[in-house]
């Protein structure tokens, strides 16, 4: 790591970025390129403006480290262009003359690669990385287009195995896909105690990892409760319930005069989430002065960043670890999903920071959250809870205890007209607001609608039910081959859901995104967006994509979807976990480009209704009427 901490790496595929460094600058001999700045000192440049630069060697400055990284980029003219990153220099060269291939396959034990055919009929050929032992098999020539069949189990030693086409390098780069290596899975072929799976290189090139296999995980389980929560969990919360009480119970400060700060609490304002999006949007809108309180910090920066003006405080800085870390929560209610990442000690600072506000309005973002708000505000403090799940979504013992004290709030905001009603009916005398979230205008253009992609976006979690929507794309997948399902997100099932991909064969066609800071581009690029989650607080992403000009298929599941869409004009709803009728959704707009375009406009319509600042102006009214006397 260079002096300073400074690092630099390829985001994406498609960025170069720069983490903490002040103004960082690209120079080489005559000619200087500014990277742009991102928040908290972070800055990045597009791999394009490198390569329309042309060939050269760059020194970044100030000096950063970090692990080597590449990339190839399409350039001016169809030219590629190959960038690598090394000890803090970046190198810019022409991709070396290489075979063009399709996306492969892997059928009955064989790799089958097809692809442009160079001039001439050249073997297919695997190499041995660091060697000279080589593996050849045929690639007869039709057409222009070459077809070869390259039996896995015939690479008989352990080490990687780099394919080429005679001398040329066999690579995927004309796809417009890059950063093939974290997106695209390839199914493993077992002989002989090793496993031969093909993979996609830093640069898009393919190659094949010969090693012996590594121990499968157990598979995760939708609405699986821990065996720690099964038999601790009623102990849990009577502790919780116990310690919340005599903390309630301690004197509380008196108010302090002339204190208009309005403070959100969230979980981690550093992390990426449909809350920690919703919660910046909150804070962008409304007038005068912000806190951002985020109840743990895992990461030296946050994903998204924070809107100007708010301060951001970090109540446990969980990246130092003591002795309270090792003993669990007792005041975060233990069936609230926060509860892993808070302790003890977690529970000291909590305490100490909502004692320690003496009037504005704290406004907090999930159960447990709203629960301390109602136990433990000071007299002079307006307490507004928000419920971005929905009420029946709760965890039984969490229920009967938002019932029993959610009373004490000022206020408590809901996204759904349903979530109001059941509300009101539990909470007869709390001030019960629907305000749903607000969507800021997101980056990219409006979607053209003419792309052979669907897009689908979350945690990657049994809620957001991505298992559903690939067994939904197995219908679509056979009427439609070069259709794509672009996933979104991270999260614990990642496995899970490439185990799924491969097991029904849709490696090719469904691909496992990862996270992105350039949502908006990403929709763009789709022509339709797919919401399958089992259960939602709102749905925000449907907006998002809604704003982008893109018609929605979903599930018409608890809660948001049904209120947000209107079916028949801007999307589709489906009943909720339908598989075969969200086939049936998704089958119908990419097979009428007319009625995708229809719904495409009226969702923008719908969208704009859900603005930045449309839904501040709520909060602002809300706000107002409860700092009136």
């Amino acid at each position: 790591m260079a002096a300073g901490g400074a690092r630099v790496e390829i985001e994406e595929g498609r960025r170069l970025v720069v983490l903490g460094a002040e103004a960082p600058v690209l120079r080489r001999e005559g000619a200087e390129l500014a990277l742009t700045p991102r928040e908290d000192r972070e800055a990045e440049l597009d791999l394009a403006v490198l390569a329309a630069a042309g060939a050269a060697r760059w020194t970044l400055a100030p000096a950063a480290g970090g692990p080597s990284a590449a990339a190839v980029v399409p350039g001016a003219g169809g030219a590629l262009w190959r960038i690598r990153v090394q000890a803090g220099a970046v190198d810019v060269a022409p991709l070396p003359p290489h075979a063009e291939a399709d996306h492969p396959r892997v059928e009955n034990g064989a790799l089958i690669v097809r692809g442009d055919a160079p001039a001439g009929e050249l073997p297919l050929v695997a190499r041995r990385r660091g060697g000279a032992e080589e593996v050849a098999v045929p690639a007869p020539v039709r057409d222009g287009r070459f077809e070869a069949r390259l039996p896995l189990a015939g690479l008989p030693r352990a080490g990687l195995w780099d394919l080429r086409l005679g001398a040329l390098r066999l690579g995927t780069h004309r796809d417009g896909l890059l950063g093939k290596r974290e997106v695209l899975v390839l199914p493993a072929v077992t002989a002989d105690g090793l496993e031969r799976r093909p993979y996609y290189t830093l640069e898009d090139n393919l190659s094949v990892r010969v090693a012996p296999p590594a121990p499968a995980a157990p598979p995760a389980v939708p609405g699986a409760v821990s065996r720690r929560r099964r038999l601790l969990g009623g102990l849990a919360v009577a502790l919780h319930r116990a310690a919340l009480g005599i903390a309630a119970r301690l004197p509380k400060p008196p108010p302090r005069p002339g204190d208009d700060t309005v403070r959100i609490l969230l979980l981690h304002a550093y992390g990426l989430g449909g809350t920690v999006r919703t919660s910046f949007n909150l804070a962008r809108g409304i007038d005068g002065d912000v806190e951002l309180l985020s109840m743990m910090r895992r990461r030296a920066r946050p994903f998204l960043a924070p809107p100007p003006g708010a301060r951001l405080t970090v109540v446990d800085d969980q990246r130092r670890r003591g002795a309270l870390d090792r003993l669990p929560s007792l005041l975060v209610h233990p069936e609230d999903y926060a509860y892993p990442y808070a302790s003890l000690r977690t529970d000291v600072k909590l305490l100490r920071a909502i004692r320690g506000i003496r009037g504005g309005v704290l406004v907090t973002t999930r159960p447990a959250f709203n629960l301390l708000a109602a136990r433990l505000a000071g007299p002079g403090v307006i307490t507004v809870g928000q419920e971005h799940m929905n009420f029946r979504s709760h965890r039984p013992r969490l229920a009967a205890d938002l019932r029993r004290h959610l009373g004490r709030l000022t206020a408590l905001a809901v996204l759904t007209a349903a979530d109001a009603r059941d509300y009101a009916a539990a909470l007869p005398d709390t001030r019960i607001e629907r305000i749903p979230n607000a969507v800021p205008e997101l980056g990219g253009a409006r979607a053209a609608l003419d792309a052979k992609v669907v897009v689908a976006a979350g945690r990657l979690e049994s809620q957001k039910g991505f298992d559903l929507l690939i067994a939904a794309w197995e219908r679509v997948a056979a009427a439609h081959p070069d259709w794509q399902l672009r996933i979104y997100g991270s999260g614990p099932r990642r496995d899970d859901l490439r185990n799924l991909i491969l097991e029904r064969g849709l490696y090719g066609s469904v691909l496992l995104m990862g996270r992105t800071r350039r949502m908006g581009e990403a929709m763009a690029a789709g022509s339709l967006f797919v919401l399958s989650s089992r259960f939602e607080g709102f749905g925000m992403v449907i907006v998002e994509a809604m704003s982008k000009g893109l018609p929605v298929v979903s599930f018409d599941c608890p809660r948001g979807p049904g209120e947000i869409l209107h079916g028949g004009r801007d999307g589709i709803l489906v009943p909720a976990e339908d598989v075969d009728r969200l086939a049936d959704g998704i089958l119908e707009l990419i097979e009428d480009q007319d009625r995708r375009r229809r719904y495409g406009a009226a969702a923008v319509e719908n969208a704009r209704t859900y603005a930045v600042a449309a839904i501040a102006e709520r909060w602002q009214e809300l706000l107002g009427d409860l700092r009136s006397p």
